[in-house]
Formats: C-alpha cells, sequence, structure tokens
C-alpha cells in the first residue's frame, strides 16, 4: 500500500513539474490589463467555482485514500458537485465571451498563447474529471483509480493560480 501512495504521489509529482515546465510565458502583461481583467465579477465568480471544485476534488482524494471508499454514494455526491462547479464555469466563460464579440486580429493574436494555455489546462481537467465518473458508475469503485486521478486534480486546480503579479 505505502508503495502505491509512493508511486502514485510520484506520477503526481511529475504531472506537477512538467506543467510547470509546459506554461507558456509569451503573454506581455503590459500589453493586456490582467489586473483589470481578474476584477471582473465574472472572474471572482468563476475563481470561487475553480476554488468550489478544488475543495472536492480535495474531498474525494481523502475518501479514496484509505484504499476504498467507505460512502460511494458521498463520493458521487462530492464528484457531483466538483462536475457541476467545472461546467458553471464554462457557463460563465462562454458568456463572457459571447459579451465581448468579435475581437480585432491584433487583440485575438494577444490572447491566443493565454487561451491555448487555458483550453490545454481544461482538457487536462477533464480526463480526470471523466476517468473519476467512471469509476463512480461501477458498484464496486475503485478507490485506487479516483485517489490518483483526484490527486491530480488537486495539483491541477493548484497549478492554475494566478501568479502574484496578476492578483488584485
Amino acid at each position: 500500500m505505502k508503495k502505491q501512495n509512493f508511486v502514485m504521489c510520484l506520477v503526481v509529482i511529475i504531472l506537477a513539474v512538467s506543467g510547470i515546465f509546459a506554461q507558456d510565458s509569451k503573454i506581455d502583461m503590459k500589453m493586456m490589463d490582467m489586473t483589470e481583467m481578474m476584477k471582473s465579477p465574472h472572474q471572482t465568480v468563476m475563481l470561487a467555482y475553480r476554488q468550489n471544485a478544488l475543495s472536492f476534488a480535495r474531498v474525494l482524494w481523502d475518501l479514496s485514500s484509505d484504499g476504498k471508499i467507505e460512502d460511494v454514494d458521498l463520493a458521487r455526491n462530492a464528484f457531483a458537485e466538483l462536475k457541476r462547479s467545472m461546467e458553471k464555469m464554462e457557463e460563465i466563460h462562454q458568456s463572457q465571451m459571447s459579451k465581448m464579440g468579435k475581437m480585432s486580429a491584433e487583440m485575438t493574436e494577444k490572447m491566443k498563447p493565454m487561451m491555448e494555455k487555458m483550453n490545454a489546462e481544461k482538457a487536462a481537467v477533464m480526463v480526470h474529471i471523466n476517468a473519476i465518473e467512471k469509476a463512480l458508475q461501477t458498484n464496486s469503485s475503485n478507490a485506487q483509480e479516483i485517489e490518483m486521478h483526484s490527486a491530480a486534480l488537486v495539483m491541477q486546480f493548484e497549478k492554475m493560480k494566478m501568479p502574484d503579479k496578476m492578483k488584485m
């Protein structure tokens, strides 16, 4: 059991380190007023949903850390809240993007690295969400699978935190 936990922690650390090195730093902070964007109400609500998703990912990690899940229904409820938070974040994002209308070519080019990074992060999160959902659908939920993917989600959500210079 300790060996499996060690291997899972090692995998999570490798994922986190590779994510750090893969981050794209091409966004010119002077060109985009990120502090203004971070003060917007939609961004504040999205960050609250992200924090909520992080909290439920931690709950799933804790529930599955013993190698078994005592209350599968409770884990399913926690997962439902995690998934709902992700859906709400996407809903707010889509609403905000539709309000922006068609962007100029210059603005599209400025935002391209940030959008690519956001899409890559979202894809990484969805891989783990789908894996947890699949694991929870079975009657004998695979706690090790849930533990591994929820730990990876926690690490991914933690990695997505904004750098200090971009915080309000």
